[in-house]
């Protein structure tokens, strides 16, 4: 009995987790829309989205033209000034692929600005620089809370997992902003994998 309490008071606290925003603030919750992008042979299923082990070289659709392997959840949530918050949790389901795109930040029309991809082994990294944000939490099966905070008037990005700020830019650029999420191989990355996001959440601070 003590053991099933502790184990629902866990889940009861993770589930509360799951939907409070990271740092202070008054943040109000947003809903933004979204289209799917699913190119050389991915798939997307509601908050599941799949890639093969190789493209079948379709380069049809939005996003598909350099030919890799791609199943994204684009999101409006465009800003481009104030403090906006990016949370969700995610659980690969199977990976025998590495180096593999998970969450982006878009800068508008200049690409992304923060790539956050994981690799075998369970490490989540920063594409552009390769900084390592946690080693051995991204394996097949577990969930990982992953928040972003980015602060677009004073150029501070932060990205913080399972609750605890684990990368930080102030020196973010400028311009228009979006988030991604999915599976999207990076170009040294390979497939499959299949992910599934759950709790996902958009805020800004009012």
């Amino acid at each position: 009995m003590l053991g099933s309490s502790i184990l629902a008071a866990l889940g009861a606290a993770a589930l509360a987790l799951a939907g409070t925003p990271v740092e202070s603030g008054n943040w109000v919750e947003d809903s933004p829309s979204f289209s799917s992008q699913a190119c050389a042979g991915g798939t997307v299923s509601g908050l599941t989205f799949s890639i093969p082990k190789s493209p079948n070289g379709d380069t049809s659709g939005s996003g598909c033209s350099n030919g890799h392997l791609r199943a994204e959840r684009r999101y409006k949530d465009d800003y481009s000034s104030g403090v906006h918050q990016f949370g969700g949790t995610f659980k690969i389901n199977s990976m025998s692929g590495t180096r593999i795109s998970i969450k982006q930040t878009f800068n508008g029309d200049a690409g992304p600005y923060f790539i956050l991809a994981v690799e075998q082994g369970g490490r989540l990294y920063s594409v552009e620089g390769g900084a390592t944000l946690a080693t051995g939490v991204a394996t097949v099966g577990a969930s990982v809370r992953i928040n972003t905070v980015h602060n677009a008037d004073n150029h501070r990005f932060s990205v913080y997992v399972n609750g605890k700020e684990a990368f930080r830019d102030d020196n973010a650029p400028g311009g228009s902003f979006y988030d991604k999420i999915g599976a999207y191989t990076t170009n040294s990355g390979t497939g499959d994998m299949s992910i599934t996001w759950s709790d996902v959440q958009f805020w800004h601070r009012a």
